[in-house]
């Protein structure tokens, strides 16, 4: 994969000095901590869009039947869904839907259910629109992330839970649900009629011959589902691409749908469509250049970590891997101090995702093998000079 050697020109949040100032306390830092690529995008997307700018008329558009058609085929041949468009809401981003689904759906001081360690912004938009979080943390066997099926159906149980938000695959932690688990999820939510929102954004990026199952395979089982997504984690297009909600429900879609129109979201833009089309059309054999790296990646994080107390907790989906430093530290806090200081490496401390991600630390290796096992080199010798024990 070839590395985007315009970077560095480039204003990124996750090079920002000031964010990277306010989070880590200082600004020479190698950022691997927001979820984007550094990859150069597909030749076909920039090809596309190089010939959609060259047309200089950026006038209000729609999306045309050749946009559908390339939409419905994707998500035929990759998660086996006969997509309907009339289903579809657009929505600037996955967190704006979530939120209108909440304060649509709930009341102040309802309960969501979450299960931490777990992507922080769910925890963000639950606080913000004053609703209650309940956890249902996932449990660690055999380093591998399970659900608390039992502790889910007690919290289901509860009047003031109202809807049930999971993460497939799960960032951080890169568990990619199976259709069995799913199938438990979604029958705990249709005992107690819970809402079950899935964000499933990470659902192309499935490494190790891992299966992706998407809960619209469950909506002739149960109405009360909607997946919110976008192809911009898979072609890296988070600065341009929007994202969807698939909703079967026709009561569910037609209030969203009306809260989005009450505050004019999800217009088409031109950029966005013309990329994805060019994906959805054009982008496969670039994706699975993505999944090779990643996957060369991990095997290479592996074998540096082979003899280190630092343990991989190996992702089964996702471009992030979520790394185990119990062995090492006892205060998170200090973790994160110390190895930002001593490894000059910019990662998300586990905390951020909820007190369950305590002593983890995420890092995003959507990058350069080489970039990569130097950063894993860099943090082993943080490790070996660490005199906080």
């Amino acid at each position: 994969m070839n590395i985007d050697n315009k970077l560095k020109n480039l204003p990124l949040t996750k090079s920002n000095p000031k964010t990277l100032e306010v989070l880590f306390g200082k600004t020479d830092l190698i950022p691997m901590w927001v979820a984007d690529m550094e990859f150069e995008i597909a030749k076909p997307i920039q090809e596309a869009l190089i010939k959609r700018i060259t047309n200089s008329s950026f006038g209000y558009e729609y999306k045309p039947t050749s946009y559908f058609k390339a939409q419905k085929k994707w998500y035929f041949n990759n998660y086996k869904i006969e997509l309907n468009k009339n289903h579809i809401v657009y929505s600037p981003s996955i967190t704006t839907t979530i939120t209108i689904l909440i304060e649509n759906f709930t009341s102040a001081s309802d309960g969501i259910i979450i299960q931490p360690p777990v992507f922080m912004e769910f925890r963000d938009v639950i606080r913000k629109t004053n609703r209650r979080i309940t956890k249902n943390p996932l449990k660690l066997i055999n380093n591998r992330y399970q659900i608390d099926f039992q502790d889910l159906k007690n919290k289901a149980k509860l009047e003031k839970n109202k809807v049930l938000i999971i993460c497939n695959p799960h960032n951080p932690v890169g568990r990619v649900w199976t259709k069995e688990e799913l199938k438990q999820i979604i029958e705990i939510c249709k005992e107690n009629n819970l809402l079950l929102i899935s964000d499933e954004i990470h659902k192309d990026i499935i490494l190790f011959n891992n299966q992706f199952t998407s809960t619209l395979q469950f909506i002739n089982n149960y109405e009360k589902i909607v997946v919110c997504t976008s192809e911009a984690k898979t072609f890296n297009l988070c600065g341009i691409a929007d994202s969807i909600a698939i909703i079967s429900n026709d009561r569910i879609r037609n209030i969203v749908s009306s809260t989005f129109k009450k505050y004019n979201l999800g217009r088409t833009n031109a950029l966005t469509r013309v990329a994805l089309e060019a994906a959805y059309n054009n982008g496969e054999y670039w994706l699975k250049e993505v999944i090779n790296t990643i996957e060369k990646n991990i095997k290479s994080i592996e074998r540096e970590l082979e003899t280190s107390k630092i343990e991989l907790i190996k992702p089964e989906g996702t471009y992030q891997v979520w790394l185990d430093f119990r062995k090492v530290y006892k205060d998170t806090k200090e973790m994160f101090s110390h190895l930002t200081e001593n490894s000059g490496i910019g990662l998300n401390a586990g905390h951020w995702f909820g007190r369950e991600g305590t002593l983890f630390m995420r890092m995003n290796i959507a990058t350069s093998n080489k970039k990569v096992t130097d950063a894993i080199e860099k943090i082993k010798k943080a490790v070996a000079n660490n005199k906080l024990k």
